[in-house]
């Protein structure tokens, strides 16, 4: 049976191809550190959060900093940006910037705090981190 999809309905399926291709949740991320599969993680969170808690292996980027650091990444890579949680925006401003500079990359769906709630392994000490506790904008 041939299913005729309307430009809406076929606008919307191309929209959510994109978001499981650009997006990975909690589990996906953990799956891929524990399969210990090449991945670039970017936390762009304020220095003394990403002190306080990370996600294994990611490096610390401010927002401001992250074109000065594209040459250190690998464009072959997968790179997963995240930042506070499900409200901070920084992290697709981060995804958007790498995309348009030619980096693979998805982002991380609720941030540092879904994965740290899920229970995950964290390196630091474990704290989720709220967006409004900070001088850093969510964006």
């Amino acid at each position: 049976m041939s299913v005729t999809l309307t430009k809406e309905t076929t606008e919307a399926a191309k929209f959510f191809e994109a978001k499981l291709a650009f997006e990975t949740g909690p589990v996906g991320l953990n799956q891929l550190i524990t399969n210990k599969e090449k991945v670039q993680i970017i936390d762009l969170r304020t220095p003394e959060l990403f002190k306080k808690g990370h996600v294994p292996t990611a490096v610390n980027v401010q927002y401001d900093e992250l074109e000065a650091y594209l040459p250190k990444l690998n464009k072959d890579v997968n790179t997963v940006v995240y930042c506070y949680d499900i409200t901070c925006h920084l992290s697709t401003k981060g995804a958007l910037l790498l995309a348009q500079k030619g980096y693979k990359v998805q982002e991380l769906l609720g941030g540092f705090n879904a994965f740290a709630e899920k229970g995950y392994t964290v390196e630091g000490k474990s704290e989720a981190s709220s967006c409004s506790s900070t001088s850093n904008s969510c964006g």
